[in-house]
């Protein structure tokens, strides 16, 4: 099956490696695409280059190919497991330990959903779901 995939023009890709970069263009769409497309500086320039990034943002072969870039500096999947992994391990600051225990617990769907009601009627009901493996558990509290 041949690769569908749609090849860029300059400047759009140079605008994505301007907005994938570790410099100081990285994920601003608005300067990327000003520095990428050089737009003539007249009347709202400034609107309607935030506006024209805000579109490239939304295309996919846009978006595909700063993911690839992204992923060459070594922004991956594999890259995010070790530094959520150093945060769970790390003893320092435990605000970001629990946020990333957090975080992982979510990633593996270890809490799946957890919903409080409370009706006007004065009584509440909150519903946890955790799993556990194979299992599901689900509390039911009724006051």
């Amino acid at each position: 099956m041949a690769d569908k995939k749609k090849k860029l023009n300059a400047k759009q890709e140079k605008f994505c490696k301007l907005y994938a970069s570790d410099e100081e263009f990285f994920c601003n769409g608005v300067q990327a695409y000003i520095e990428a497309y050089q737009p003539k500086r007249v009347g709202n320039w400034y609107n309607s280059a935030k506006s024209s990034a805000f579109n490239l943002l939304t295309k996919t072969d846009i978006l595909s190919r700063i993911d690839e870039l992204l992923e060459l500096r070594g922004l991956n999947d594999s890259f995010v497991d070790k530094q959520l992994e150093k945060l769970i391990t790390q003893d320092a600051d435990f605000k970001s330990k629990l946020g990333a225990i957090k975080e992982y617990n979510e990633l593996k769907k270890r809490i799946l959903k957890k919903i409080e009601l409370t009706p006007s009627e004065g009584f509440s009901i909150k519903i946890s779901t955790v799993s556990d493996g194979d299992r599901l558990a689900a509390n039911k509290k009724t006051e």
